[in-house]
């Protein structure tokens, strides 16, 4: 299953969310096992590297973070296509929509999110944390 994080889950699998992290870890934890394959927007990590820089303040545990976070993913490009598409939706949150109109351009499977009420279009599924790791745990 090909899974789109957004950057929330990002951020709190990374740390800087006190509170979430560990349904985060549990995300990939559950994800690895099914062998699902975690896909993350282009977008998504410099929103995420802009985050973590201005919360952490020291560059050398950003960029070891970073490093060992990009080996458990895969980076989705964020066309000019899917920024005009993301546009067009005319959404509330535009970071959204553009995580929405990524994951629609590459089959992804659903989205993990906390803030599922900002994708406002739901043809691709979106999860919470708690959903997703009750959904698929079994398997």
């Amino acid at each position: 299953m090909r899974v789109l994080l957004d950057t929330n889950i990002i951020l709190d699998y990374l740390g800087a969310n006190q509170g979430f992290t560990e349904d985060a870890e549990k995300i990939f934890d559950l994800a690895s096992k099914r062998k699902d394959i975690k896909l993350v927007s282009s977008s998504a990590i410099t929103d995420v590297l802009y985050v973590l820089k201005r919360a952490i303040k020291d560059r050398e545990l950003v960029r070891h973070k970073y490093e060992s976070f990009r080996k458990k993913i895969r980076i989705l490009p964020v066309t000019e296509q899917d920024i005009d598409k993301a546009f067009e939706r005319d959404w509330k949150d535009f970071e959204d929509a553009v995580q929405y109109t990524v994951a629609e351009a590459n089959n992804v499977d659903c989205i993990i999110t906390r803030n599922k009420r900002d994708f406002e279009e739901n043809l691709i599924p979106c999860y919470s944390p708690q959903e997703f790791i009750e959904a698929y745990s079994d398997f």
